[in-house]
């Protein structure tokens, strides 16, 4: 896989840049576009009053959880292309977190983008082809395989399962990323992460110093569309240096005003030393879920679970559903609602200060531009 993507990536550079001066004398510098969005969001949550007072025999002295919280989420998009007289277009996107955190804002991904009759070669930091090509549960509002809700209903620290079915992913860590030109509905996608440190120095990929794990991913994805009918579907697997080995699947299916789908993952540890221990990272997931579109409103309910070994015949689990309402008030404006109900067990410990369910009701307002 190595290979064929150092090969990939050299062909695709020297037809891009090397026919000859002449061809990319033309080109006209790279002009700067600015996009994005800004989200905001309040919410009411509700956390488990065991989970809250653990390990307090004075109820009040346990740690309570606010009910309100009141979250912001946006980002500026700069991006630009120019296309050179052999017909390669060579575009750019980088990507400013631009809300406040404890270390500040920062750049989400940054990379260039090769894209011609060859397909698209993406070099830097960005997302992986298995994501790229990804397809899971729809929903409306948050996301229950994503991490909005925790603003509000506390994860515990013991529980190290996720609802994700990325165990493929690689982040936004630099690499190199190909996706094919789509045929007959067929794309192919294959990308390889020298290190998820994203560090400048060479990685570490043995001895007795961690590994700065090295991913390797690959996809294959296939959309149609039949009149008001779609299908879209995928099959992806991934290899990491840490001795382990996922394989994910996703469907989506839309006819009229309704979409259904989902998508299963499930991820091997052959370490031997992690077998069976608080370490592994042997996991499995999958989300199902429903939307129905009416107008300017769409509704939407989706669930999603996850568990992953944490010790002999023991596992942490990760269970969410949500429900959710969104309304297109205008052009790039849309408001939604989303009722969650989250639950959270460690497997090895199993008492109060380990487990906690809650409940979230979360409204938003997004705005692009």
């Amino acid at each position: 896989m190595k290979k064929f993507l150092f090969s990939t990536t050299a062909l695709a550079v020297a037809g891009a840049l090397t026919f000859g001066s002449d061809a990319n004398a033309a080109a006209k510098p790279i002009k700067i576009g600015v996009g994005g969005f800004m989200t905001s969001e309040m919410g009411f949550g509700d956390n488990d009053g065991a989970f809250e007072t653990a390990g307090n025999s004075n109820p009040g002295t346990g740690i309570k959880r606010a009910d309100f919280n009141n979250v912001q989420d946006s980002e500026i998009l700069f991006s630009g292309s120019s296309k050179l007289d052999n017909g390669v277009t060579v575009s750019i996107n980088i990507q400013l977190e631009t809300d406040r955190t404890s270390s500040g804002q920062n750049i989400d991904e940054t990379y260039m983008k090769l894209t011609g009759a060859f397909g698209d070669l993406r070099l830097g930091s960005t997302t992986g082809s298995n994501s790229v090509l990804k397809h899971v549960a729809p929903a409306v509002g948050q996301h229950p395989r994503l991490g909005g809700s925790d603003n509000y209903i506390t994860v515990p620290t013991a529980v190290g399962a996720s609802n994700s079915t990325d165990f493929a992913s690689s982040g936004d860590n630099n690499k190199i990323a190909y996706i094919s030109p789509r045929v007959g509905g067929l794309a192919f996608g294959a990308s390889f992460t020298p290190s998820t440190a994203n560090a400048a120095t060479s990685p570490v990929s043995g001895g007795n110093s961690s590994d700065q794990t090295e991913v390797i991913e690959a996809a294959l994805s296939y959309e149609t569309t039949m009149g008001t009918s779609s299908v879209k579907a995928d099959i992806a697997g991934s290899s990491r240096n840490n001795n382990s080995r996922s394989i994910r699947a996703g469907i989506n299916v839309g006819f009229g005003g309704f979409t259904v789908g989902g998508s299963i993952a499930k991820r091997n540890d052959s370490d031997d030393i992690r077998k069976n221990v608080a370490g592994s990272v042997d996991a499995n997931a999958y989300d199902l879920g429903v939307t129905y579109a009416m107008g300017a409103y769409t509704f939407g309910l989706t669930k999603a679970y996850g568990e992953q070994v944490d010790g002999n015949a023991t596992k942490d689990e990760q269970s969410k559903w949500a429900a959710g309402v969104s309304y297109a008030v205008d052009t790039g404006v849309t408001t939604t609602l989303t009722y969650t109900k989250a639950s959270y067990n460690d497997g090895v410990l199993g008492d109060n200060t380990t487990n906690n369910d809650g409940h979230a009701l979360v409204g938003q307002i997004k705005v692009t531009f």
